[in-house]
């Protein structure tokens, strides 16, 4: 008789440019785990015709949503996820309110993290990868685009990839001090409350994702 295995649930921190979403993704397939993304739930909200949903479009258009807002998003995302299937979850705790409540979140639905990977990254290296990355405007699949190519056909969803306006070298770099400035008290939460596990994603792509693997099946 085989015996019936919890779900896995998986939490990633990163900079931009570390990687963690192309690992997430390739976790995702392996494990069979619902890929829930922040960015991507509050973007599908803003798309509802209700009142909730303009409410939540206009403070994405004024660049800040309130903290609250995302909390009940993210609790009803994660209740629709069947509790036999596991999560792999990006960019739910930039910040300090943020991870305490995905902890109360998971709480609430008698769920854990069982793993929860940093992918970390020279700036340089994140800085290098940034400039030549584009994003599928419909799956938000991730890139590399040759120097002379601006846009191409998504192979996943049919969508069109093409450079961010935002990763200009100076957002880039505005984007990864806001990391290391906000992201510090998190990652010192995570470490006080549970454990933190740190993968060189200065190495290839495949040789991360092996270093990944091998530590779940090393520490089941």
């Amino acid at each position: 008789m085989t015996q019936n295995r919890k779900p896995l649930n998986i939490l990633f921190f990163g900079p931009s440019g570390s990687g963690k979403g192309t690992q997430a993704e390739m976790l995702a397939k392996k494990y069979n785990l619902k890929r829930l993304q922040s960015g991507a739930i509050l973007r599908k909200w803003a798309k509802e015709e209700t009142e909730f949903g303009r409410k939540v479009q206009t403070a994405m258009n004024e660049g800040f949503v309130p903290s609250e807002w995302i909390f009940k998003m993210t609790e009803d995302e994660f209740r629709k996820v069947d509790e036999k299937q596991g999560l792999m979850l990006e960019n739910f705790s930039r910040m300090l309110p943020e991870i305490k409540n995905l902890y109360n979140v998971l709480k609430k639905l008698n769920r854990k993290l069982d793993y929860i990977f940093l992918i970390d990254i020279s700036d340089e290296a994140a800085i290098q990868r940034m400039v030549k990355r584009g994003t599928c405007q419909e799956c938000e699949k991730v890139v590399v685009l040759d120097s002379d190519i601006q846009e191409l056909v998504c192979s996943d969803c049919g969508g069109i990839i093409k450079k961010r306006e935002d990763e200009n070298l100076k957002s880039i770099e505005k984007r990864l001090k806001d990391y290391h400035s906000k992201t510090s008290e998190v990652l010192d939460y995570v470490r006080n409350n549970d454990k933190l596990i740190e993968i060189d994603g200065n190495q290839e792509v495949e040789n991360v994702f092996k270093d990944i693997i091998n530590y779940i099946k090393n520490n089941k």
